[in-house]
């Protein structure tokens, strides 16, 4: 068995692939090429992807050539960078570039961006002269733009059109277009004028102009609005396909909902990953060296390890306190980790609300305010389990209270601190998702520490 097949579950899909990926392999195993084509053009193309890339490199570039053109295609689109570059290794530079010319523009895009430069040279000098142009201009857009992920492949419809020889339009092109659910309206020189749905096209009598139908009024983007934004524009609107304009108002491509989703995965992980303290990384786990995954770990750590040394002056300014009373250090694990792990709370609400739109700049006193209250909320409970502690290592009421009141603190700058430093890295033009995990821990750590122990040098009179 050269497959691996979908994880436990009685559900019927999974049982029909079940069937479907066992059938493939004995098939394969018996030479039965024939009966194979005929197998996998009964299958989704996600599902011969995902089959693909669990195959053994020889078997899957023979099942990738046993498919039809057209549904190998849309398998190739389907596949990862990795996959896919490794597949067209195995074919002639002209088999790979009738691939990916027949690719949809924003899919071929991607798939060049991630190639060699080399190879890309080369590929290109096999598309055709219309092909190569447009797949150059889509390239000298900026990277994660909405020029760099839109395609060519749309209806366009003029004004003056009637909805007789709209449908006439939409049945010659419709093959060739990513969608035609939505139909674009435009003018001589190509600028945007309006968008009108199919479904009210087929409803209306045959000699309606499209004008009256259009909605005159569309939502679109610019070719240079960053893909993030533009994900949030089609949420707000609740858009399957948003119109993508250059800066004289033509319309130049569309984005279609499937290619946001993939934006939206992509910068979740992003974030994730940056938030984790890491500098995010492009391949798949399992295909990323051990080399590169340190090298992309290895910068937060550095700067947090630098960090930390201020935690050591804090502790050696702080000695003499401690020297007099040694039961302060019971509690610094506590400390450090509650005022780590409540801003790491405030600060992924905080890089949410900013991710979604959802922070008004105008409110951030009031936002401020909100999480002083809320840290003294969470604080005062937990100070209480801290002094509960405190007495059951009988530390003494006067050390309970530095703790219970250090406590309330803490929490209150973790979570001033979870919601400054994104508000800071947006202010100066940073991913806030850069103010990672880590740095705001040790952040944390290094004034929750001088907030103790000056607490405690006050209260208990030592130091």
């Amino acid at each position: 068995m050269f497959l691996v097949r979908p994880n436990g579950g009685e559900s019927a899909m999974k049982e029909r692939l079940d069937r479907l990926y066992s059938q493939i392999e004995d098939l394969m195993s018996e030479h039965r090429f024939p009966e194979t084509k005929e197998a996998l053009s009964t299958m989704e193309p996600a599902d011969i992807g995902e089959m693909l890339v669990e195959a053994p490199r020889a078997k899957r570039v023979l099942i990738f050539r046993l498919l039809p053109k057209d549904l190998a295609i849309e398998v190739f689109e389907h596949m990862e960078g990795a996959e896919r570059e490794e597949l067209l290794d195995s074919f002639t530079e002209k088999e790979a570039a009738e691939i990916i010319e027949e690719m949809s523009d924003d899919d071929r895009t991607a798939l060049l961006d991630e190639l060699p430069a080399k190879t890309v040279k080369k590929l290109m000098q096999h598309l055709s002269p219309e092909e190569r142009k447009l797949a150059n201009r889509l390239l000298n857009y900026p990277e994660d733009s909405a020029g760099r992920i839109m395609t060519a492949e749309y209806i366009g419809l003029k004004a003056s059109m009637t909805v007789t020889e709209a449908l006439q339009h939409i049945r010659r092109e419709a093959r060739s277009k990513e969608t035609i659910y939505s139909c674009f309206v435009m003018d001589g020189e190509r600028h945007l004028r309006g968008v009108v749905d199919l479904e009210d096209i087929i409803l209306a009598q045959p000699e309606t102009p499209i004008s009256d139908l259009m909605d005159d009024d569309p939502v679109f983007v610019t070719t240079q609005t960053d893909q993030e934004k533009l994900a949030q524009v089609m949420s707000r609107y609740d858009l399957h396909v948003i119109p993508v304009v250059d800066l004289e108002n033509r319309l130049v491509g569309i984005v279609t909902f499937d290619d946001v989703l993939d934006i939206v995965e992509e910068e979740a992980t992003e974030d994730f990953e940056r938030m984790a303290g890491i500098q995010p990384i492009e391949e798949r786990y399992l295909d990323t060296g051990v080399f590169t995954l340190a090298r992309k770990r290895l910068l937060w750590l550095v700067i947090c390890i630098m960090a930390q040394a201020i935690s050591s002056s804090v502790l050696k300014r702080y000695s003499v306190t401690i020297e007099s009373v040694v039961a302060l250090t019971f509690f610094i694990p506590l400390l450090i980790g509650t005022g780590g792990n409540a801003g790491m709370q405030s600060a992924t609400l905080m890089i949410r609300g900013i991710t979604l739109g959802d922070i008004d700049w105008k409110n951030l006193g009031h936002i401020f305010l909100r999480e002083i209250l809320t840290g003294l909320l969470l604080g005062i409970p937990l100070g209480l389990l801290a002094i509960g502690r405190a007495y059951m290592l009988g530390t003494g009421p006067s050390v309970a209270l530095v703790v219970a009141f250090a406590l309330i603190s803490v929490v209150m700058l973790g979570n001033l601190a979870g919601v400054a430093l994104p508000v800071i890295a947006r202010a100066v033009r940073i991913d806030p998702a850069v103010m990672s995990g880590p740095f705001i821990t040790t952040t944390v750590d290094v004034v929750g520490l001088l907030v103790y122990f000056e607490i405690a040098r006050r209260v208990l009179g030592v130091g």
